[in-house]
């Protein structure tokens, strides 16, 4: 088991068909996300889970070899989601830190690179599609987001709050959500605003899309207000807009990463007792979509709005969206 050869057999699991978009920003995200204490929790099982397992094959935890993980993840592959194999990665990274080793667990280059895509792709395979997060569970996660003692929204859930009603809004992608900047917002007198997406998926040339963002009915859920009282509250200037946080609630210069949106969006569901485990970033852009074809918004309206080029995908969330229009199983006697 002395180099990289060591660990091949599990290159060929599966087959490659696909990257994982910001993989190793989702292992850090959950290092330096919310140290909830069922984080907490989760990360001592992960490493108890790990260090067992090291003993059990004669193999040494800590510090481990790259390996060592290359073979983990080949023993816990198949019965193991891959947010879990994720977060037992960021649990191994995050001791060798704690302890001042190298991190073992990269799988941006290296070894576990191969590995990682092939893990990845046959979880892909098997998963189903993110459920869209429609109007009525937003709202009740909004409505639902971490108090204070003063029963004040605390600071990380007025980022949290303008991330997720802007993000829905602007049916945005994660990506273009979190790569948002001060620069970026145009007000639109007694409209609302207008984002500036400088750069996305389906803009390869940096042409730019720009969305508006209407003031919603609710000062709790407007989407325009929450990223407003969010900026005050954090006193941004320029730079980010949604950034880390660092030492408890004090407000980095960095934004966050594109995977730590479905942290986010994944933790305040749960806390509500909404399904998490079927809802990613996607679920917000998904919902809205979604929910604006329910509502007889134009199609073609839609569609600009959320920065699809080809009709063919957009049409799957309009026939998903229409199941129960003009329904024919409906009103026939059952």
């Amino acid at each position: 088991m002395g180099n990289s050869t060591d660990i091949q057999p599990f290159v060929n699991n599966a087959q490659l068909v696909q990257e994982l978009q910001d993989s190793l920003d989702r292992l850090e995200a959950y290092a330096e996300g919310a140290w909830t204490d069922n984080t907490v929790r989760a990360y001592e099982s992960d490493w108890g889970h790990f260090s067992s397992w090291c003993e059990r094959h004669g193999l040494k935890a800590l510090p481990a070899r790259v390996q060592t993980i290359g073979l983990y993840l080949g023993a816990i592959a198949e019965q193991y989601k891959l947010a879990t194999i994720e977060r037992r990665l960021a649990s191994i990274s995050t001791m060798h830190k704690e302890h001042d080793y190298d991190t073992p667990t990269s799988v941006a280059k290296g070894p576990l690179r191969k590995i990682w895509r092939g893990i990845v792709r046959d979880k892909t395979r098997r998963q189903d599609k993110a459920e869209p997060l429609m109007v009525e569970d937003l709202r009740l996660i909004v409505q639902h987001l971490p108090r204070n003692e003063h029963g004040e929204l605390t600071l990380t859930s007025l980022r949290d709050r303008a991330i997720l009603l802007i993000g829905w809004t602007g049916a945005l992608r994660r990506s273009e959500l979190v790569s948002l900047t001060m620069d970026d917002i145009e007000v639109v007198s007694g409209r609302g605003i207008n984002l500036t997406i400088r750069k996305s998926k389906t803009d390869q040339a940096s042409e730019g899309i720009t969305k508006g963002i209407p003031y919603g009915n609710a000062s709790e859920t407007c989407p325009v207000t929450a990223l407003r009282t969010w900026i005050k509250a954090a006193d941004i200037n320029a730079g980010p807009i949604f950034r880390r946080f660092y030492r408890g609630e004090s407000v980095g210069k960095t934004g966050i990463t594109a995977q730590y949106v479905s942290i986010i969006l994944k933790e305040h569901a749960e806390r509500v007792g909404l399904d998490s485990e079927a809802l990613s970033a996607h679920s917000l852009r998904s919902g809205f979509i979604t929910q604006a074809i329910r509502a007889g918004k134009p199609e073609r309206r839609v569609k600009e709005h959320s920065g699809h080029k080809s009709w063919s995908t957009f049409n799957g969330y309009v026939k998903k969206a229409a199941t129960f229009k003009e329904n024919p199983a409906e009103d026939i006697g059952l």
